[in-house]
């Protein structure tokens, strides 16, 4: 085993929940444990795993609503191992070897924070065959490890129910503004079986729109990277115009003073040359 703990937020979806461990634990070798995050008002996941007896799972309750990003939070103060492999209860490695190969890239790569791997889903094939590892400016949950003593060093995440448009962008910011690096390793391959049909939801239309306007009152540095994240703000609104997600964009809009009202005592800006190299990064992608 490795000293890697992978940490698992569900609610309420047993059947993804099952598929993502039995695939977990093929893997050679495997993670030294496996921590499950079960939400507010979910008994059924905790009965399913109480009856199914997994090996290396231990879980964790709350006794209000976490969201993914409280819920990780909570997860990662809770792991024992130095070395965080994180997913969706719908996401989970294609290789037998995922974790020996992060593991070994984390020990050759000393700065970097945040492993980001290459998600994989079913309409969407992956990228070109280039394995370079480049740095990249931010990451997804659902398919990254990350080392626990870097990300104890920022805030953590914003416990919001549907976190869409701030939840790695405001760890990816806090995690460059300390120094670190966050690296993309295009040959490390997770599986994420979804399609974002739930994207098209009213409530998580809406709060994506609301939640950049939010990240960027938390964490961007003057008055002068504002106009930035109401830039930011409306490519949003316009994205979800183009695709038909009219059902929420006034709703998020009208969410927004109410939302950084609600979290106004959060604020804790990262630097102005985070910020921009934050950007200059994401920018080499293109």
């Amino acid at each position: 085993m490795l000293n890697i703990s992978v940490v698992i937020p569900t609610y309420k979806r047993l059947s993804k929940l099952q598929l993502c461990l039995e695939t977990i634990l093929t893997c050679a070798p495997l993670p030294s444990e496996i921590i499950i995050h079960i939400d507010y008002g979910d008994q059924e996941t905790e009965f399913f795993l109480e009856k199914n007896q997994y090996p290396l799972v231990r879980w964790i309750t709350s006794n209000s609503t976490q969201g993914p990003g409280g819920g990780r939070n909570k997860l990662i103060k809770e792991a024992k191992f130095p070395l965080i492999a994180s997913f969706d209860d719908d996401s989970w490695p294609l290789s037998k070897d995922y974790f020996k190969f992060a593991a070994d890239i984390f020990d050759k790569y000393p700065q970097a924070a945040v492993i980001s791997a290459q998600e994989i889903r079913a309409d969407i094939p992956p990228k070109s065959s280039d394995n370079t590892i480049r740095e990249t400016s931010c990451f997804q949950n659902c398919a990254s490890l990350l080392r626990r003593d870097a990300f104890l060093q920022t805030l953590g995440y914003t416990p919001l129910r549907y976190a869409y448009g701030i939840e790695e962008a405001d760890i990816a910011l806090q995690i460059l503004d300390h120094g670190w690096q966050i690296i993309e390793v295009p040959f490390l391959h997770v599986y994420h079986d979804t399609q974002l049909e739930h994207h098209k939801s009213v409530a998580i239309n809406s709060a994506h729109i609301s939640n950049i306007a939010l990240l960027a009152y938390l964490r961007y540095p003057s008055s002068s990277a504002l106009p930035l994240g109401l830039m930011q703000v409306l490519n949003r609104v316009r994205y979800a115009a183009k695709v038909g997600r009219w059902n929420g964009i006034v709703q998020g809009l009208w969410r927004i003073p109410i939302i950084i009202w609600q979290y106004r005592h959060e604020r804790k800006p990262v630097s102005l040359e985070t910020l921009r190299l934050s950007r200059q990064i994401a920018s080499r992608k293109k």
